[in-house]
């Protein structure tokens, strides 16, 4: 993604100054992201990141920062915002909401070094986000990529300018469609509640020093109210498939996710169809957001769901160890 905002170094000064961080020395934008503008600040206390929210209003971006700071006081591994010293965590960067944090070092895992002890640690860490609960001050709505936003985003995938896709767009409506009338059918019986929704490998930073530790969480940008289950079949796709629907990598992050909360048998049964779901989601918003599509294929979420068919309900169940 490209950096959206380039603020002037008087604008970065002003900002520093606002802060018990010492001076500005430099200022380097990062290219990395597919959502907000991202800079690392090399200040006389450190070397800090600065997150500038290109889609986010200074409501929504609040609420994030409120979230965060309540992950982080209940053991999750991702950075609060560094707090200014007029006690705000938001503020205004050439005219849009901005928040600095903490700069975590670390690596991110390539999918080739994806191993079943990596998956258990993604899987523990995801379960203490649910059981951290939402924030008592930030309430969280559904999101945007419910099943009825989905089906809403096929008209734009009727009028894409990928052939390939165009042609799905009734396909994947219908799919929508299904997925919705599933999710009313399940309404109420899964445990639910903050969900990160997005826990890709580029979200995990993995500690230099010990490679098997994490170091933080990152990207809580479509973090939402929503069933557990969801959030779970959203990290198996991201951690488990390389060329193909790697099972033991799954299975390795759902032993670990229940080392830390056991699911419940709601859990297990909506678990094949907020798989589906999932695979849906990324499958349509890749074809439907440019930032997005850069260098990522919709149609590998094509394979994970034609993958996730081929087993089924009984044969995910028997593969996850549930």
């Amino acid at each position: 993604m490209a950096i959206l905002t380039r603020p002037g170094d008087d604008e970065l000064r002003e900002l520093v100054a606002g802060y018990r961080l010492g001076e500005l020395h430099a200022a380097h934008g990062i290219e990395a992201g597919t959502v907000n503008t991202s800079y690392a600040l090399d200040l006389a206390a450190g070397r800090y990141f600065l997150r500038i929210y290109e889609e986010q209003d200074a409501k929504g971006a609040g609420r994030e920062a409120k979230v965060l700071a309540h992950l982080a006081g209940h053991g999750v591994l991702t950075p609060p915002p560094v707090v200014a010293l007029d006690g705000e965590t938001l503020k205004t960067v050439a005219g849009k909401p901005a928040a600095i944090f903490p700069w975590i070092e670390g690596s991110i895992l390539c999918q080739a070094r994806v191993s079943p002890l990596a998956a258990n640690e993604v899987g523990r860490a995801l379960a203490r986000i649910h059981l951290a609960g939402h924030a008592p001050d930030a309430p969280l709505d559904t999101g945007r990529f419910g099943p009825r936003e989905l089906e809403q985003r096929c008209e734009r995938v009727a009028l894409s300018n990928d052939p390939e896709a165009k042609v799905m767009a009734s396909t994947l409506r219908a799919a929508a469609i299904a997925a919705a009338e599933r999710r009313d059918e399940n309404e109420g019986r899964a445990p639910s509640g903050l969900i990160h929704g997005d826990l890709f490998r580029d979200n995990v930073l993995w500690d230099l020093q010990n490679p098997s530790k994490i170091a933080a969480l990152l990207d809580f940008e479509s973090a939402c109210d929503g069933p557990f289950a969801y959030d779970i079949a959203v990290t198996i796709l991201s951690w488990s498939y390389g060329s193909t629907l790697d099972l033991r990598i799954a299975r390795a992050l759902v032993e670990g996710y229940r080392s830390v909360r056991e699911l419940e048998r709601s859990d297990r049964e909506v678990i094949y169809d907020e798989l589906l779901l999932a695979a849906l989601r990324f499958t349509i918003t890749r074809i439907t957001d440019d930032a997005i599509r850069v260098g990522k294929r919709w149609q590998r979420f094509v394979e994970r769901r034609q993958a996730l068919e081929s087993l089924g309900p009984q044969g995910i169940a028997e593969a996850l160890g549930l």
